[in-house]
């Protein structure tokens, strides 16, 4: 009876101890929420998806998620940005989705910088949009828009158009909709990017603006010394003073 009992005691043991370790290994596989926002990657006039690989694959070795890094790819790359800015309030949607975040940060090359602006000043952006980083965005436009008059995208980045002046118009950094936390936005440009020309016209105003040289249009997307000031970005470096 004895030796019964001491078998009985003992499987109860085991039971336990399996079902103590069964739960620790079970609170391993429950993924824990990234402390960061996921990041969504606009391209430009022309532009393509896949020109921020070298970028994301960057920001991983930060510590970035790789499931946090999404690149739009518009469906008309010289189009409206007006259009380009509805395909990105849907993808947000589906990131958002996806990720089960709240809110997500952006960066933009270019005219995608204008479409980024325009999603968060007219449509959902307010309210889904923490960060917004741009890289040699034409923000008050680019004499070298001229050379594609035949486009949309073109016309609307005419210094001057009626886009710009809109968008432009009362206030370059709305705050967005969560008023203890105001979007912050960066706008990083380059004095030897000879697409936005003027290179000022990247300006922004209320927004941390950080003019570098010796890199060029194309060379903000992949240049070393540019990443650095993308990350500060993302981490909530930006401004908005407005």
């Amino acid at each position: 009876m004895n030796k019964f009992r001491g078998l009985i005691s003992f499987a109860i043991t085991m039971v336990f101890l399996l079902s103590v370790f069964s739960t620790a290994e079970a609170a391993k596989k429950v993924p824990v929420a990234s402390e960061k926002d996921p990041v969504i990657f606009v391209h430009g006039f022309t532009g393509s998806s896949s020109s921020f690989d070298n970028l994301k694959q960057w920001l991983v070795s930060q510590g970035w998620p790789a499931n946090y890094l999404y690149a739009i790819q518009y469906s008309d790359t010289t189009g409206s940005s007006v259009d380009n800015a509805y395909e990105l309030q849907s993808f947000v949607k589906n990131v958002l989705r996806q990720t089960k975040a709240s809110k997500v940060d952006i960066v933009s090359h270019s005219m995608g910088g204008l479409s980024t602006r325009y999603y968060v000043k007219y449509l959902e952006g307010a309210q889904k949009v923490d960060d917004v980083v741009t890289l040699g965005s034409p923000h008050h436009g680019t004499n070298s828009s001229y050379f594609g008059l035949w486009t949309q995208g073109a016309r609307e980045m005419v210094p001057g158009s009626a886009f710009l002046n809109d968008l432009n118009s009362v206030d370059e950094t709305p705050n967005g909709s969560d008023t203890s936390a105001p979007i912050q936005y960066t706008s990083i440009y380059s004095s030897a990017d000879t697409v936005i020309n003027p290179y000022t016209s990247s300006i922004i105003n209320g927004a941390e603006n950080v003019e570098i040289s010796g890199v060029s249009h194309s060379g903000l997307l992949t240049d070393s010394s540019v990443r650095p000031l993308i990350q500060a970005g993302l981490e909530d470096g930006g401004k908005n003073t407005n």
